[in-house]
């Protein structure tokens, strides 16, 4: 990046608030079907192409450091990206914003499932919006690979990653193929990177006055919860849906899909919390609803323990990985200066690239046949995206109305 950019980038940076960068996860969190592949493409297009206030490493690097920490992947870069724009208050609000439309939404049909006794059924109208978010991802890594792959070495790792990353069974194989892109970009770009000048001071951090923000924030939340236990005389059932939904944020890796079964095998069978049928609605409720397949466990907490079990189950699912991803994301500014760390850094986004492509052709082999609807609206997308400023948001509505005619 040239010395105008990064100014430029600098300048957008101090003119986005806290309260608009809230409200832009928030409407990214109201309609990113699609898995987290394609909320963090939504991502890119709001915050690269739209605000122009991160780039596309910033983008690829909150990838890459989700990819291998426990926990969701596209809240966990989610807040990674609200803590480069604006320190712990920007994670904070990124964290919230993006979890708070898809809260709501799994909660009222939580409510309306254990009161009428039936799951909403809408898969039908979904099947028109997912050509629509296949476009999206394919859109975003088509750019960030043109502004990205400078060497034919990077082309080769991205195309190596996209091939292991479709035909992987196990989600330890991203990380690890990850972490190896990381070690051939040490070794085939140390020499290659050059640090601009201006790049070459460490990142500042937030303050210890920001710090202190962020600690009393969270003893806020935790007493605010317990209040809320005590008052509803769910307090028993709330620390145990907090230890179960804790525990598995900070212990088990690659996401929502890979989550899900360690999830049921814990509920439905070990603890008895639901029945196999309740575990399938909540499935189905958090798949036709934007955002995290993970708020299920809202599902889960509400059957238990009302609103007040819907809010701990939440927060235990998301905010403990969310908070080791703050810290990392700190420590990964502090070094990210070194020239090693970048070159180890290139590595990582060309395989993270491959990755982008692979979600693309995974999710468009899951849910495309050989009739010609799916296809014509995944063309028709993808050139809106690619040629023109058309926002995610109007196609996927659209190809959403669609379906109701």
């Amino acid at each position: 990046m040239n010395y105008t950019a990064h100014k430029k980038l600098k300048e957008n940076k101090t003119q986005i608030t806290i309260k608009s960068l809230f409200w832009n996860f928030f409407l990214i969190g109201s309609y990113s079907f699609g898995g987290y592949m394609a909320l963090i493409s939504i991502v890119r297009k709001e915050l690269v192409e739209k605000k122009k206030v991160l780039t596309d490493e910033q983008i690829l690097d909150g990838i890459s450091l989700a990819s291998i920490l426990p926990g969701p992947v596209a809240v966990n870069a989610v807040v990674y990206y609200g803590f480069i724009l604006k320190g712990i208050k920007g994670a904070m609000a990124g964290f919230l914003g993006i979890l708070l439309p898809t809260f709501l939404l799994v909660y009222g049909f939580s409510v309306y499932y254990f009161s009428i006794g039936a799951d909403a059924n809408v898969d039908f109208h979904i099947s028109f919006v997912i050509p629509a978010v296949v476009a999206v991802i394919a859109s975003v890594g088509y750019n960030m690979a043109k502004k990205q792959i400078k060497f034919l070495s990077q082309a080769c790792i991205a195309l190596v990653a996209f091939i292991i990353a479709i035909n992987a069974s196990n989600v330890f194989t991203l990380i690890i193929i990850i972490v190896l892109g990381g070690i051939a970009g040490y070794f085939l770009y140390k020499k290659s990177v050059v640090k601009p000048e201006e790049t070459q001071r460490k990142a500042s951090f937030s303050n210890k006055n920001e710090l202190k923000i962020g600690v009393i924030t969270l003893i806020g939340v935790a007493l605010l919860v317990l209040s809320l236990a005590l008052f509803t005389d769910q307090l028993n059932i709330s620390l145990q849906l907090a230890s179960v939904f804790s525990g598995m944020s900070l212990t088990l890796f690659g996401g929502g899909y890979v989550i899900i079964p360690i999830i049921e095998q814990a509920v439905v069978s070990g603890l008895h919390w639901v029945s196999i049928q309740e575990f399938n609605a909540a499935i189905s409720i958090s798949q036709i609803t934007p955002g995290p397949i993970m708020t299920s466990v809202t599902f889960i907490g509400y059957k238990m323990a009302g609103i007040t079990g819907a809010i701990v189950a939440t927060l235990s699912i998301f905010m403990p990985s969310s908070i080791l991803m703050l810290i990392l994301s700190r420590f990964q500014q502090k070094i990210k200066h070194l020239s090693y760390i970048d070159a180890i850094m290139k590595g990582m986004r060309s395989v993270v690239i491959g990755l982008i492509f692979s979600g693309a052709y995974s999710i468009g082999a899951t849910h495309f046949d050989l009739s010609l609807l799916p296809w014509v609206i995944f063309i028709v997308s993808l050139l809106l995206f690619m040629f023109t400023k058309t926002h995610p948001a109007f196609v996927i509505l659209a190809t959403l109305l669609f379906s109701f005619i």
